[in-house]
């Protein structure tokens, strides 16, 4: 299974404040891997992050869009939080959703900000699928700071390299 984390086009934005300077050198090695996991029928999941001050607006805004290079096809799934991670009913429904498909024994997380929303999804994800082993790519995952040290505590939960 394949997550990609808030991979928006705020993010590629450099006058707003989820601007990340890694993000658009990331775009092409992303697309690449979901391309890999769409030719072998991965499940592939999305996360978007519509900030709470948005929650009673139209949530078509374009910044808010996931990316038009990663659009998710109509087989995968999309989950829209309002914080950081998922919400506890949200991880519920990827569970159901997911075991439909088939269990995963591996999932890979990779998108953007790694120190704050891939690490927090991370390790929500964990508790929906206890028996998965858990990756991320460093070539796949960007953030303004944090990073080294962040993957270096996603090893603690049992999260591997790939």
């Amino acid at each position: 299974m394949l997550v990609i984390v808030d991979m928006q086009n705020r993010i590629l934005d450099s006058s707003d404040e989820n601007y990340i300077s890694g993000a658009k050198s990331l775009l092409p090695r992303l697309e690449k891997r979901l391309l890999q996991a769409r030719k072998s029928e991965e499940v592939v999941l999305f996360t978007r992050d519509i900030p709470i001050e948005y929650k009673n607006q139209a949530e078509e805004i374009t910044k808010l869009q996931i990316i038009r290079d990663l659009a998710p096809l109509a087989s995968e799934f999309v989950f829209k939080k309002n914080y950081f991670t998922l919400a506890p009913e949200t991880l519920l429904e990827i569970g159901k959703v997911v075991e439909k498909q088939k269990s995963p024994k591996e999932i890979e997380v990779a998108g953007a900000e790694l120190g704050i929303c891939v690490l927090a999804n991370i390790l929500a994800l964990q508790s929906v699928f206890p028996a998965a082993d858990f990756y991320v790519n460093p070539q796949l995952v960007t953030g303004n700071k944090w990073n080294e040290e962040t993957l270096k505590i996603l090893q603690e939960f049992n999260v591997n390299e790939k």
